[in-house]
């Protein structure tokens, strides 16, 4: 070794002891390494790839914009180009474009000028020729989706500049445009052209009416130009409280748009694709590594000062007394971390209703005990259902008697096809109850969790039949079967006592009896 290299290694050395025994240190490379690998955990499990750029303008300045990316999909990617409404920003349509790119599609946002027609103009052939350029996107799957003023102003673009017209447009509470009047189709049906038209209007829209949407449909239809139309009953301009679940319709009808109906049986969902990320631990196993380096290497090293023989009575009393607590200790927590892991048993049901079951649980842990259909199944999920059931009970706002909560709140058998593991409630509950929890009317409370249900969950018709419940809610699609008994296991998670109709479609029990569970605003776009 020569004497530069020595030299160094022996700097780098003294500097690393140095270091191990400083305790500031120490702490500091600590707090340094759980941080960034907390970082890299949370960049890891995020589902979507961010694209922040700028276009430029010849005359016009610049337009801010971003592209989300889903992760879950190869690429090349279709394309959506969304225009927030009047008033709206980029950093406010953050959750629009993440439900729409959630379905597999890369959505393209632009802080657009809304007041002025000729810069907006600009901007938007601006962005068009970027995305012509990204090999992310798709060529020949390239959709606008207007808002309100977004829709008005794309409406107006494309009957200006057909030469740069979309394969599909999407308007949302959109109306009518001067431009129509005099509007004469180089707009037809073609291969690189627009082949299709789909418009959302609300029924209260008080900002564009209802007839101005129908008026447009008209034009579109009579020049050849295929249209589908959706009406919203029930709710106004703005979607109020269902606009996440409106804007994942609209990612669906896109998607089936691009790549036909067959592409949601390829749909990879996010909570799947979550599943499979590495967990927290693995990022912080530098800083693990970091403090095992630092008890070998910077400890203090302590000489034995004391043998056994000048050890006091009272000193060997106390540490027999410390090594059995100690004992009892490592006992305990083995019997409610182990136990739950075991397969159900008569022994390990005897073991959890002695040990792990609270006195006011254990009609709720008997009743679910008495049904055979545990056998095989870890004690941990009936466990879960008890504890779970009887500590929302006693938090939600309405009463229930004892059979009506045992037999539609507690039980988790919904349905044979459905029922799989039955390890659905805390899956459910985690999502569900923080939405619920302040209501005091159950049937608010029904409203609530089927709008967030629907805005998570896809139903299609290519779905399998034989999902289970577990399977349906971390791959976020179902059939129009499978999805009410979801439907039903997220109301149980909640507290409500529900159940399947004679015709399969969910309802729950309230004071006079039962009644069907409400619906979502949008069912299907795509069957």
């Amino acid at each position: 070794m020569t004497e530069p290299t020595r030299t160094i290694k022996e700097g780098c050395s003294s500097c690393f002891r140095s270091l191990v025994k400083n305790p500031m240190g120490v702490l500091s490379v600590l707090a340094l390494l759980l941080f960034g690998g907390a970082l890299l955990w949370a960049k890891a499990r995020d589902p979507f790839d961010r694209i922040w750029f700028t276009v430029k303008t010849p005359d016009h300045g610049k337009a801010k914009c971003v592209a989300v990316l889903p992760k879950t999909a190869a690429k090349p990617l279709p394309v959506i180009v969304y225009l927030h409404g009047s008033g709206g920003s980029l950093l406010g349509s953050g959750n629009e474009l993440r439900q729409m790119a959630e379905m597999g599609i890369a959505v393209v946002a632009i802080e657009y000028h809304q007041t002025n027609d000729v810069v907006f103009e600009a901007q938007f052939m601006a962005v068009q020729h970027h995305l012509a350029r990204q090999k992310w996107a798709d060529p020949n799957a390239l959709g606008w989706m207007g808002f309100s003023l977004g829709a008005q102003r794309q409406l107006s673009f494309l009957l200006k500049h057909p030469e740069s017209q979309p394969r599909l447009l999407v308007r949302v509470g959109g109306g009518w445009v001067s431009e129509l009047e005099s509007f004469k189709p180089p707009l037809h049906p073609a291969s690189n052209g627009l082949s299709r038209v789909f418009i959302l209007h609300s029924v209260q829209d008080n900002v564009f009416p209802l007839a101005d949407a129908e008026r447009t449909v008209v034009v579109f239809r009579t020049n050849g130009i295929p249209v589908d139309v959706s009406i919203l009953e029930g709710e106004g301009h703005a979607l109020g409280p269902n606009r996440e679940l409106v804007f994942r319709a609209l990612g669906e009808y896109c998607l089936a748009q691009f790549k036909g109906p067959e592409a949601l049986a390829d749909y990879r969902s996010i909570a799947s694709w979550r599943a499979n990320r590495k967990p927290l631990w693995v990022y912080w196993s530098p800083a693990l590594l970091w403090i095992a380096v630092w008890f070998l290497a910077g400890r203090p090293r302590k000489t034995a000062t004391r043998t056994r023989s000048m050890l006091t009575r009272w000193e060997l009393v106390l540490r027999w007394l410390a090594a059995m607590l100690a004992t009892l200790a490592v006992g305990q927590a083995a019997l409610h971390l182990i136990t739950p892991r075991l397969v159900v048993t008569d022994r390990t049901l005897a073991a959890a209703r002695t040990h792990l079951i609270q006195p006011k649980q254990q009609q709720d842990f008997d009743y679910l005990t008495a049904n055979s259909g545990w056998t095989g199944q870890r004690l941990r999920t009936l466990l879960t259902h008890v504890a779970l059931a009887n500590y929302n009970r006693d938090l939600v706002n309405w009463k229930l008697d004892d059979q009506v909560y045992r037999d539609f709140v507690l039980s988790p058998q919904i349905g044979p096809v459905a029922d799989g593991a039955m390890n659905w409630r805390r899956l459910l509950w985690e999502s569900f109850y923080p939405r619920i929890r302040r209501e005091q009317d159950m049937e608010a409370a029904a409203e609530i969790v089927v709008r967030h249900l629907r805005g998570r969950v896809t139903i299609t018709d290519t779905a399998s039949p034989t999902q289970s419940i577990e399977s349906m809610w971390l791959g976020q699609i179902a059939n129009v079967g499978g999805f009410e008994r979801l439907y039903v296991a997220a109301l149980r998670s909640a507290g409500i006592p529900a159940r399947l109709d004679p015709g399969g479609r969910a309802e729950f029990k309230v004071e006079t009896g039962w009644k069907a569970a409400p619906r979502p605003l949008i069912e299907s776009v795509v069957r």
